[in-house]
């Protein structure tokens, strides 16, 4: 499983990041190439979502659900793969303070069910997915 660690320096308070990170009824309004996220379960720990993501670079909607456990007092939001898809994303968000304001880290593991010709398509794609999702995180933080 190829791992991205990716991390976005954030102007805004460890609570206000962390807030923003568990906002995924609104999700699909900041995070780049992302339709649709639906939240089919939620309890005061976990969030069980179905999202809809537009892969750049190709242009196809791709679907998947994955559990959100909620870490609230170490700032950790762990996302675990549910059921079937195209794509498995496993992996961490973590906020942590950083001078006056926070970092945001993405330490993901993924798997995509493709032919091996379209592995580097879908890392790329994935890779740019978390990228911009780590910028999404830190516009809707800091505005």
């Amino acid at each position: 499983m190829p791992k991205i660690e990716k991390s976005v320096s954030i102007n805004a308070s460890p609570e206000k990041v962390f807030e923003v990170l568990q906002q995924a009824e609104s999700f699909a309004q900041f995070l780049p190439h992302t339709r649709q996220v639906q939240v089919l379960e939620r309890t005061d720990t976990s969030v069980l979502l179905e999202w809809e993501v537009v892969a750049p670079g190709v242009g196809m909607p791709v679907r998947w659900k994955s559990r959100l456990v909620i870490d609230a007092a170490n700032h950790t939001i762990t996302m675990q793969p549910e059921g079937d898809a195209l794509v498995k994303l496993t992996g961490e968000w973590r906020v942590e303070p950083e001078g006056a304001g926070s970092k945001l880290s993405a330490t993901i593991d993924y798997a995509a069910n493709v032919p091996p010709m379209f592995a580097g398509v879908a890392q790329n794609a994935v890779n740019t997915i978390i990228q911009d999702w780590l910028n999404g995180f830190k516009q809707r933080a800091e505005g």
